[in-house]
């Protein structure tokens, strides 16, 4: 029969094998993980950038077309053009943030209704109207002025 202070204490009877050094990954997983980070910002700057449009990146392409507008787009139109047919063949439509866009459109109407801007809510008596005189088509754009 052994007693316990017979024997040897239990860290000397199994011996533990010192650790190797392990190396110091965490610092590059670190570097790594920042990289990634700092590379798909670039990525997603850079596809924002691109993604702007044909003009440079700063206004997106509309269709020039006037009657291609809705109400609440935007058109340019020359508001110096003196008759309501120059007035109508110088409204080119655009982007709302684009500089030269000083009309909104509020509606558009087929003249043939029998219908006149002065019936739509928000239309201002003596306020412009786009006509469709290029296409023959009796249509029509209630604009007010930006403001």
């Amino acid at each position: 029969m052994t007693f316990p202070q017979q024997q040897p204490p239990i860290w000397q009877q199994y011996p533990v094998a010192t650790p190797k050094k392990t190396p110091k990954t965490g610092l590059i997983v670190g570097i790594a993980a920042a990289a990634v980070v700092v590379t798909g910002g670039a990525i997603a700057v850079t596809v924002a950038i691109t993604m702007g449009g044909a003009s440079g990146g700063s206004v997106p392409e509309v269709d020039p077309d006037p009657f291609s507008a809705q109400a609440g787009d935007c058109l340019s139109a020359d508001e110096d053009a003196g008759s309501n047919g120059a007035f109508s063949a110088s409204a080119v439509r655009v982007h709302c943030s684009d500089g030269s866009a000083n009309y909104s459109v509020i509606a558009q109407l087929a003249s043939a209704s029998g219908s006149d801007c002065n019936s739509v809510p928000g239309y201002e008596y003596g306020n412009p109207v786009v006509y469709d005189f290029a296409s023959g088509q009796s249509r029509e754009l209630c604009v007010m002025p930006r403001g």
